[in-house]
């Protein structure tokens, strides 16, 4: 069954199948899909004939490129609150499959970026293929990595550091390496494994894993994984400015390629977002999942009037002008991080709620 929410949704064997079918977006998530989901989520929570639930995609190019950033910007130059609402709803729907009482799994081929690596980490089993490519690439539209990225990445030490400021993507072998996902099967065995799960009589967490496994393969060499030592040297700084100027003086011949380009990509970036995302990552080290998600929404409902958001999609998006306008300061914007960062370093929080 499809319709106007641009899933597919259907129920083979005990497997409830969500398939994202916006394809000509490569699966960017409009509201209705987000509510399509939480409303199908909330129906299968009590269908004992739908054991689990299978995401996948109806697009061979991506599993999900991330949010509609075109309807966010639309709100807010209409002048509603329609882009809160948007993110609200999102936020529900991470939190219903995260605690979701049948195992959910996730099978991801191309590109998962932004809203759609949010969406895939929400999952309780992620399988991903050699085509798989990952990134958080919020800074290049004036944005900071959300969807829980604040607690995922931030695990990741500096990796997610590297991961939250440049944006850069990571094949799947990076993505197993750092335990972003969990199985690697080829892309041309994904029907299959679908086909396999559908017809096991019993899908328990543990009978999933089993027959995953089964598909299993090796992957590539992780080149993040060879290039460790070096994201670690670099991004193990406080500040931005220390970190560019690690990279600006890189020493090493052999390394100073990929520190000269690194440094390029970071300087194309809008320092308030860049500064609020290395924020992000150090405070989050600290912080539970919950804590992170409503420290995320707290800055969400602020950043469009105040971040680089809006002119960034203008320029990237709108325009396509590709000659942005970044911000250099915003007195206000400080007051309200000098206002957010003690609460959250301090952990307290006064609301779970995805307000």
């Amino acid at each position: 069954m499809s319709d106007e929410n641009n899933l597919a949704i259907r129920i083979t064997g005990g497997l409830g199948i969500i398939s994202l079918d916006r394809t000509s977006h490569l699966n960017a998530l409009t509201l209705p899909m987000i509510q399509g989901i939480q409303a199908q989520l909330d129906q299968w929570r009590h269908e004992p004939e739908v054991q689990a639930i299978l995401i996948n995609s109806n697009s061979p190019k991506a599993f999900c490129a991330g949010g509609d950033i075109r309807y966010l910007y639309d709100s807010y130059q209409a002048g509603n609150t329609q882009y809160q609402d948007f993110f609200a709803t999102e936020y529900k729907m991470l939190s219903t499959l995260r605690n979701f009482p049948k195992a959910v799994i996730v099978m991801m081929d191309g590109y998962v970026l932004g809203g759609g690596f949010g969406l895939a980490q929400a999952c309780h089993i992620k399988v991903a293929s050699e085509k798989s490519r990952f990134a958080m690439p919020e800074t290049a539209i004036g944005f900071f990595p959300d969807v829980g990225a604040t607690y995922f990445l931030s695990r990741l030490d500096e990796v997610g550091v590297y991961m939250a400021l440049t944006g850069e993507q990571i094949s799947s072998s990076d993505a197993l390496h750092l335990d972003l996902v969990d199985y690697h099967v080829p892309s041309e065995r994904f029907a299959e494994l679908q086909a396999s799960l559908a017809d096991a009589p019993i899908l328990t967490n543990i009978e999933i894993r089993n027959i995953i496994s089964t598909f299993i393969t090796d992957p590539a060499e992780s080149e993040l994984q060879k290039r460790a030592d070096l994201i670690n040297q670099h991004f193990a700084y406080q500040n931005l400015d220390e970190i560019e100027h690690s990279l600006a003086h890189e020493k090493e011949v052999a390394n100073q390629a990929w520190a000269d380009t690194t440094l390029a990509t970071l300087q194309q970036r809008p320092v308030m977002a860049k500064q609020t995302s290395l924020k992000l990552q150090q405070v989050g080290q600290n912080l539970s999942l919950e804590k992170c998600m409503q420290l995320e929404r707290d800055l969400q409902d602020v950043w469009l009037e105040q971040g680089d958001f809006i002119e960034g999609v203008r320029a990237l998006i709108i325009d396509k002008d590709k000659n942005p306008q970044w911000r250099t300061e915003n007195a206000e914007f400080e007051k309200t991080l000098e206002k957010l960062w003690p609460v959250w370093t301090k952990q307290r929080i006064d609301s779970l709620c995805y307000k």
